[in-house]
């Protein structure tokens, strides 16, 4: 089992702000911000900042990074950028250890829109745990000068605490006592070691923050790593933590890998009215781009994803369907139950042994369907066009081939799914448009044609909304 998938929070795993947390160590692989830094107005009117900004934007540099330059030739300048809500996230350069992962990040799944800036509005995602406070370490901390100072952790008894790092002792002749383990924790002295962020001027300066970061893999980025998404938002946090509640609720509990067949959770960001307190005291609203972990999938498939041994009952059922289905077709054609012993040569193996050969097959057959999310009524109809042999089912080098037929064309008709649902275009619609245009029902099973559909998909990548009127313009005319 993964690493990450079996750290599961159990009873005795501390209380943490949004829920129990269970703490780890993962390596990073690239970090997508949720927004952008723009320059203060202070440093507008300064040239060399502008110059620093326009300049390491460009070149892809992080934010930190940027702002340590402007902070260097511009030391009046305390606070040189802030953050900016925008309705796209940032992929730059500088925040991933192989920069060109960032380049293939906005390649994959970059839009152009209004402005004609390639950017990242939306993408796929998959989790690699089933417990959502490992998907989304979080915590209340205090950064300064680029290091932890403070930060909140719950004791045994579930009392939130205040931590810092203890002073490195010395020893006698004042030389710096050498440390097993590393620096210590310590409660921080004040208020008892307790966190009460009513009474913590950190909390109420806003240097001390509820940071938390999503922990996630994306789709056809080559790397082994885990890419972070870091927000502050409470809202953001809050409705990412309900999703992944919601949608483990319906698959007994699990969140990792992929939902159904090949489909994924979608990231993107929605523009909602949230609720602040002003310093007046006053509530108030406003609207602002929150992070949202969506799920376009079949509530009803979902449902059935607890059921233990889901899969292997609905591959056996698969391959009940396409054994009766050869019988029907038997039947149709005055044959027999012992068809297929028939066409066996004199040296052929037992009938019991030709049996279980031939049920291994169609298990295999009905769990690649299953897998890669192809109908097994529209298969059976294919198979019998494609092979021109009413029981197919029945003949071991046919379903040999079958199996074979749907592992080249099954991640061909995932990928092309995950095109469209990345460019908001109906699955269904298209599916429609498709046969139409291909002049075949069964366009999505042949390499040739689910190619060209590939194909058209990324041509539109960049319009999607184009694709989506071409597909009802084509709709309509019927």
């Amino acid at each position: 089992m993964n690493q990450l998938a079996s750290m599961q929070p159990s009873s005795d795993v501390p209380t943490s702000i949004l829920g129990q947390r269970a703490a780890t160590q993962v390596p990073i692989g690239g970090v997508i911000r949720p927004g952008i830094k723009v320059l203060t107005q202070a440093a507008q009117q300064n040239d060399a900042a502008r110059a620093i900004y326009e300049r390491g934007c460009a070149e892809g540099k992080d934010f930190d990074t940027i702002e340590r330059e402007i902070r260097q030739a511009a030391p009046n300048l305390k606070n040189p950028l802030h953050p900016a809500n925008v309705p796209y996230f940032s992929v730059r350069r500088g925040d991933f250890p192989m920069p060109e992962l960032a380049d293939r990040l906005l390649e994959m799944y970059g839009q152009e829109r209004e402005d004609g800036v390639r950017r990242l509005y939306r993408f796929p995602a998959i989790f690699v745990a089933d417990a959502w406070e490992v998907l989304m370490p979080h915590n209340l901390q205090v950064w300064a000068a680029g290091k932890r100072k403070y930060w909140a952790d719950y004791d045994t008894s579930g009392d939130r605490r205040c931590k810092t790092y203890a002073t490195v002792p010395k020893d006698s002749a004042g030389h710096v006592i050498r440390l097993f383990g590393g620096r210590k924790v310590v409660d921080r002295p004040e208020f008892g070691g307790r966190c009460e962020p009513e009474q913590c001027p950190q909390y109420q300066t806003r240097q001390c923050n509820l940071d938390a970061r999503l922990l996630f893999i994306v789709p056809g980025l080559p790397t082994v790593n885990l890419i972070a998404l870091p927000t502050r938002s409470f809202y953001s946090m809050d409705g990412i933590r309900q999703q992944l509640l919601h949608v483990g609720s319906m698959r007994g509990g699990r969140l990792s890998g992929y939902l159904l067949g090949q489909q994924t959770f979608w990231i993107t960001k929605v523009l909602k009215d949230v609720t602040r307190i002003d310093d007046s005291g006053e509530a108030v609203k406003g609207p602002a781009w929150l992070i949202e972990l969506q799920a376009p999938i079949d509530v009803g498939s979902l449902l059935l994803a607890h059921v233990p041994a889901h899969a292997a009952a609905a591959a056996e059922a698969a391959a009940c369907i396409l054994e009766s289905s050869v019988v029907e077709a038997a039947t149709a054609h005055g044959a027999t139950a012992a068809r297929f012993e028939d066409r066996a040569p004199s040296n052929a193996v037992s009938p019991s042994a030709s049996r279980s050969k031939l049920k291994q097959l169609r298990s295999e057959v009905a769990a690649a369907l299953e897998q890669y999310g192809i109908d097994v009524e529209a298969f059976k109809r294919f198979a019998v066009e494609y092979w021109r042999e009413d029981d197919w089912g029945r003949l071991p080098e046919i379903l040999t081939s079958a199996l074979s037929h749907l592992r080249q064309v099954g991640p061909r008709v995932v990928r092309l799914r995950l095109l469209l649902q990345g460019m908001g275009v109906p699955i269904d619609r298209y599916a429609l448009y498709a046969s139409h245009r291909f002049g075949h029902e069964h366009w999505q099973l042949r390499p040739e044609t689910v190619a060209r559909a590939i194909r058209e998909a990324e041509q539109y990548a960049q319009t999607p909304d184009a694709l989506t009127a071409l597909v009802e313009a084509e709709l309509d005319v019927d």
